[in-house]
């Protein structure tokens, strides 16, 4: 039986993907003010990006319980030989931490759990990288180490459109995020080793989107061919448009997907983030 590799919905991996690979997607639990949904389950993307500017209060996550990993690891235990657990930065959420304390407590099958040290896409990317070498027939340790790896070389880059949402969680100084709107200033993030990084201030969303495809194209020249995805936040055109400007100076090793940006994070960020992740 084979090592089967397990995640959050906050990766935004595409279902087909996921069903490909045989990942398994455990949704974080979304509170819009008096109902919650199960990412991905219960409510889309799309759907929570539309919802999100008519809110009363502003939308909150719930960490993934220890209780709901056990839950997950005993459906497996029929069918695999051993676990391999791909989270969120440990940094952003408590989420690593339960996956743990779930994991110690199991003993039915191995269970490794890894901290990607990056989130969305990117973190993606890393359990996409760790699926493919399950299916191949590698064992858990060689998988693990396979994450480990790619958890290395990912990089992830993004700009924020408005920071309204931001200043709402109380993420951003307001005065500072009332003067970045004032000026149209279009923040850019590179997330790395748990941490978003201020890399740059763009005075519009093309210069934004011109500058990361810069950034992918260092990488490209680098290390050769990359596997890329692009995500946004109900922000498709946008983010066709960078695929494209991307295209034009990188050679993409296999398909360049293109996917949701997670409400897990657009809870804090709102809608028009967009940005790649690579590796």
């Amino acid at each position: 039986m084979p090592v089967v590799v397990v995640t959050e919905s906050q990766t935004c991996i595409p279902v087909s993907v996921a069903q490909e690979l045989g990942v398994v997607v455990i949704p974080y639990i979304l509170h819009l003010d008096d109902h919650s949904y199960r990412d991905g389950v219960e409510i889309t993307a799309e759907e929570f990006y539309r919802l999100l500017p008519s809110l009363k209060e502003p939308a909150r996550t719930s960490s993934i319980s220890p209780g709901i990993f056990l839950e997950t690891f005993r459906g497996l235990s029929g069918r695999a030989d051993g676990i391999l657990v791909v989270t969120i930065a440990s940094t952003m959420s408590a989420t690593h931490a339960n996956a743990r304390l779930a994991a110690d407590s199991f003993n039915d099958i191995p269970v490794e759990v890894f901290d990607s040290g990056t989130a969305a896409m990117a973190q993606g990317l890393v359990v996409m990288e760790a699926a493919a070498a399950a299916r191949s027939g590698l064992s858990l340790r060689e998988c693990l180490e396979v994450a480990r790896h790619a958890a290395e070389k990912v990089e992830l880059y993004a700009y924020i459109s408005t920071l309204e949402y931001l200043k709402k969680s109380g993420r951003v100084n307001a005065v500072k995020a009332f003067a970045a709107d004032a000026l149209s200033i279009k923040p850019v993030f590179r997330f790395k080793e748990g941490e978003a990084q201020l890399v740059s201030k763009r005075r519009s969303e093309e210069k934004a989107r011109l500058f990361i495809s810069r950034k992918v194209a260092d990488h490209y020249r680098e290390r050769g061919p990359l596997k890329v995805a692009v995500f946004h936040a109900d922000a498709r055109l946008q983010a066709d448009e960078l695929s494209s400007l991307i295209r034009q100076r990188v050679e993409v090793q296999g398909e360049l997907l293109v996917t949701e940006f997670t409400p897990v994070m657009g809870c804090h960020t709102g809608p028009g983030v967009v940005g790649a992740a690579f590796l």
